[in-house]
């Protein structure tokens, strides 16, 4: 067996991957783009996320990441990106964007403070900014009469790119032990030596003799880097980072203002924004449809369709995902399962194949059952008769029961050949009939309210407009709805068009300028805002009496401080119908809690006391499908009323429109008629989608389906005219 090669941080909850490999591994051809590695195994501390996996991307193929909040999937990108597990070609660029982490990551550009936006993204790109800088000074050299000046710059360009190599090398070398790691760690010594030759070159450069070739030299390093540049396409870099910007959503005013300007929604845009600009072989994204509306996510879902490199994509927004991959990584029980398809199909896929194999067993399990009858009554007729011959038939079909019984088709769905099919050495001549290995379900129960005593509306907007203060024009004008008791309603449209505005109008936190907003005397709304799960991780929730806050503590003492009274046992039942069972619920600091878990107990908190009235800003974000279907589900038979604000295709399609959780997906993914588990016979009938822009609002008498062409046509507009300019 190949040995196992080993990174060990130093850091005790830093990232640990080992891989096995060979001394031919394929690290050593640094013409390969792909990533194939076996026997990946991915810790953080004494938690292990992956165990002993087949790590595969192949080279221009777009995958999706799969799996549950906490299985390790923004680790493994990490893991990737960072180049931590061993065997990883150094050659390849890759490029990481995480939304979990620092919205400026991949921006980072120091002692910038007056920069705009446009000049921020461009700069986001450090090798074509690192490489501009080089080609300005090798010209500098190279136009200049002082030979001296000359060789002062080329030593300096060298020094950078001795110090470059040092680091690269420091890196490399952690990452390894045994004797790839010795190796490593000569090449470290190497490039420690050239540094010192480097740094004497250019603290002598005033008294040093000047090389007869020198300007031969800043030539063809003027000349390499020219060629480089032309690799990174600078001379369209501007261009193709306007186009960029304009699709994501900034119009031509902000792309001009500064960008410490911005929101930290917007800045995370502007990393999406460089990610895409910047050339690298593999991509990886980590949600990167937060914080964007349809009309960006729709954008993104082509010019990532269009693109020839290699893409990791982690999204909750199940249609995104499904528009853009073309293959599918599963992240389950700690091993990574490949599917060749978007992940909707695979869930077709699981669903068929769980269905053939228990059509199969069942089948096997009859005629075991009739087989076994047969022998007992041959038996029996045996014994009666003395008929040895009878004995001989009955004993013989035992045998073949006891040895040869098992699946009767191969893995191909082939007729089962012992000798093709069980090549090597077994317990039995027969295999069992394979079992579908799944993660438990996610269930999330949601109590519906009891019916209000008093008939009627339960809000009523006529004509409300709202301006302002010091505006010229209204923000919202002539916004007229009515909210009816089990009622279902969406609003959709671009970010910044008002639909947060308009649920802080129903809240009450806001007051019109004009017109009425008529409420049910006794309306109770249940809120769940864009920034609930920032509240729950905000420093107020660090301690309490020198103990960390959990879940089930902060849980009681939010009852307690509405005047509510909450028995312990009551509030564990709560917490644990959405997955926050045991010590996730008591012991473990809120702070530590995934954001999926903090969206959950966000959720938990409004519906203990089930709401006549739900207003759900922006739910799906944070969390995985799994959660999203399982809240999908819950709401579908919820009686009262719901308000969901979102930009997520399929949770609008099940939750307002009714749809089926099956068919909410692409029809030419979800085709089979296999019965799911989570029929909704008792759903409330199909809602209605509003659509807030230009401080109207409109009703989309076709639903989301509408919005959608709206979206579609308007990118289609403006890519013609962008075309003809």
């Amino acid at each position: 067996m190949a040995p196992k090669s080993k990174a060990v941080p130093k850091a005790l909850n830093s990232i640990i991957a080992t891989s096995q490999q060979s001394r031919f591994h394929t690290e050593t051809l640094d013409t390969s783009l792909e990533i194939d590695l076996k026997g990946v195994t991915i810790s953080i501390g004494d938690r292990e996320l992956i165990s002993s996996s087949h790590l595969r991307l192949k080279q221009g193929v777009r995958f999706g990441l799969v799996g549950r909040n906490g299985s390790g999937k923004s680790t493994l990108l990490t893991a990737i990106a960072d180049k931590l597990i061993p065997g990883l070609n150094p050659s390849i660029r890759i490029l990481l964007l995480s939304q979990v982490e620092d919205s400026a990551r991949a921006t980072d550009t120091p002692g910038v403070g007056s920069i705009n936006v446009l000049e921020h993204v461009v700069k986001g790109d450090k090798e074509r900014q690192a490489a501009v800088e080089e080609f300005e000074a090798l010209t500098k050299a190279t136009e200049t009469t002082s030979l001296r000046e000359t060789q002062r710059i080329v030593y300096g360009l060298r020094l950078d790119a001795r110090r470059r190599e040092l680091q690269e090398a420091r890196k490399v070398a952690s990452r390894r032990s045994g004797a790839r790691g010795k190796e490593a760690r000569l090449e470290e010594i190497k490039a420690e030596e050239n540094l010192k030759q480097a740094e004497i070159l250019v603290e002598s450069v005033e008294t040093a003799d000047i090389e007869p070739d020198i300007m031969n030299q800043a030539l063809e390093m003027l000349q390499n880097i020219q060629v480089t540049l032309e690799l990174l396409e600078t001379s369209s870099t501007e261009a193709r980072a306007a186009s960029i910007l304009s699709g994501l959503g900034f119009t031509q005013e902000m792309v001009e203002s500064p960008y410490t300007s911005l929101s930290g929604g917007w800045r995370s845009r502007c990393s999406l924004a460089t990610s895409l600009l910047v050339h690298s072989d593999v991509l990886l994204l980590d949600e990167p449809s937060n914080f964007l509306d349809l009309e960006a996510i729709i954008w993104l879902e082509g010019f990532l369709s269009s693109q020839s490199r290699t893409l990791v994509l982690i999204s909750h927004d199940q249609a995104f995902l499904n528009n853009v991959v073309e293959e599918t990584i599963i992240l389950r029980n700690k091993t990574l399962e490949y599917f060749e398809g978007t992940p909707a199909a695979f869930e077709v896929n699981e669903r068929k194949r769980a269905k053939q194999l228990t059509s199969a067993q069942e089948s096997l399990d009859k005629k075991r059952e009739h087989i076994e009858k047969s022998i007992q009554q041959g038996k029996e007729s045996a014994k009666k008769t003395g008929d040895e011959n009878r004995m001989r038939m009955v004993k013989s079909r035992q045998k073949k029961l006891d040895e040869r019984w098992g699946a009767e088709t191969s893995a191909k769905g082939t007729r089962f050949k012992l000798n093709r099919d069980m090549a090597g050495y077994f317990l039995s001549n027969r295999k069992e009939v394979d079992q579908i290995v799944t993660e438990p379900r996610i269930k999330i129960n949601i109590e519906s309210p009891e019916k209000l005593r008093t008939a009627g509306d339960l809000i009523h907007f006529d004509a409300v407009e709202y301006r302002f203060p010091k505006a010229k024009k209204p923000f919202l004008e002539d916004i007229t709805f009515t909210v009816n008791q089990g009622g279902r309603y969406a609003f959709v449209g671009a970010n910044g068009q008002g639909k947060s505005t308009i649920a802080k109008l129903i809240m009450g936190t806001l007051k019109p300028t004009k017109g009425t907003i008529v409420r049910h005397p006794l309306l109770k709304i249940g809120y769940y805002g864009q920034h609930s799960v920032e509240e729950l991780s905000g420093p107020q929730t660090q301690s309490t009496s020198g103990r960390p806050v959990t879940a089930l503590s902060h849980f009681m003492e939010y009852f307690e401080a509405k005047g509510e009274t909450v028995v312990e046992q009551d509030a564990r039942k709560c917490l644990g119908s959405f997955g926050l069972q045991g010590k996730i619920a008591s012991d473990t600091p809120l702070v530590q809690l995934s954001g999926g878990q903090k969206v959950r107990l966000a959720i938990a908190l409004i519906v203990f006391i089930p709401p006549p009235l739900l207003l759900l800003d922006e739910v799906s974000t944070h969390v995985d499908f799994h959660t999203i279907q399982a809240l999908a589900i819950a709401l579908k038979t919820f009686t009262g009323a719901i308000i969901i604000i979102t930009h997520d295709r399929w949770f609008s399609r099940v939750v307002i429109e009714g749809e089926s959780l099956r068919h909410a997906a692409p029809d030419d993914e979800v085709s089979d008629e296999s019965s799911s588990e989570e029929e909704d016979d008792e759903a409330a009938p199909p809602g209605k989608t509003y659509r807030v822009g230009g401080g109207k609002l409109k009703l989309m008498e076709k639903g989301m389906t509408q919005y959608v062409g709206i979206v579609e046509r308007k990118l289609a507009r403006k890519k013609r005219e962008d075309t003809k300019s």
